[in-house]
This record gives structure tokens, sequence and C-alpha cells, in this order.
């Protein structure tokens, strides 16, 4: 548990409050975050601070136990926690299945596939600097 709160500690201090956060603070609990389906996705994801089309911004992204992303990609560089559940993580020819605390930091363009792989539900701590996207495959 303390290696997921250094963790969690290190990913945070890389990024600021948006402005009306700062003045105001802010306190919310896990179980009152409003979460927003990914359309056409089980997926759900909750704000946590800054703007999701512009970056930067943090979220958490939770995956139902079971479910597997295509590959993908995204414009700008993430860094990611897991806080919950089981995630694997397939890149540059690895995959690895990251428990709670485990860190991936993924290139910006480069494509990559996830799942949730337990039979918990995954959630995960996600921070960019630019803007939120999934890039996928064309199929022609």
């Amino acid at each position: 548990m303390r290696f997921l709160k250094w963790s969690a500690a290190v990913l945070l201090s890389s990024l600021t409050l948006s402005g009306a956060q700062a003045d105001s603070g802010l306190m919310t609990r896990f179980e009152e975050m409003k979460w927003v389906p990914i359309e056409g996705t089980p997926m759900e994801l909750t704000i946590l601070w800054g703007d999701r089309e512009t970056g930067p911004y943090a979220m958490y992204l939770k995956m139902p136990a079971g479910f597997r992303v295509p590959e993908h990609a995204h414009t700008y560089d993430y860094r990611a926690v897991t806080m919950q559940g089981e995630w694997e993580h397939s890149f540059a020819g690895e995959t690895k299945v990251l428990p709670a605390g485990s860190l991936v930091i993924q290139p910006g363009n480069a494509f990559h596939g996830d799942a949730c792989v337990g039979e918990t539900d995954c959630i995960l701590l996600i921070t960019q600097d630019g803007k939120g996207d999934a890039i996928f495959h064309s199929h022609e």
C-alpha cells in the first residue's frame, strides 16, 4: 500500500489544479464522483481536474473485468497508475499484468493494448499534458 500512495503522490505532484480548485479547494469522496460513459464502450471516466478536450487533465478510467480494448494510440504521452484490479498492458512486443500500484508511462502515438484481466473492475488514474483521445488502426 505504501508503494501505491507513493506512486499516486509522484504522479499527482507533476500536475497543477485548475484556477478555481486552487483558489477554493476541493474534497470529493470516491463514491461521490460523477462517472460518464465512454460512447461505444462499457468503460466510464471521471475527470479529476483539467480539461480532457485540450489538456492537461487527470481522470479515473473504469474498465469492467474481462473487457479488452482494441489496439490503439493517443496523440500525447500518458502516465497511469493502477488503482484497482489487474490491468494488462501490451506495448512494444511486451505484455504485463499490472496490479494496484503499478505504473505505465506510454509514449504518444505508440500503439498498445489494454485489458482488465482479473475478476475485479479496473480503475486507472491517468494524466496527460495534452488532449485525451484514442487513435485506432484504419480498416482500409
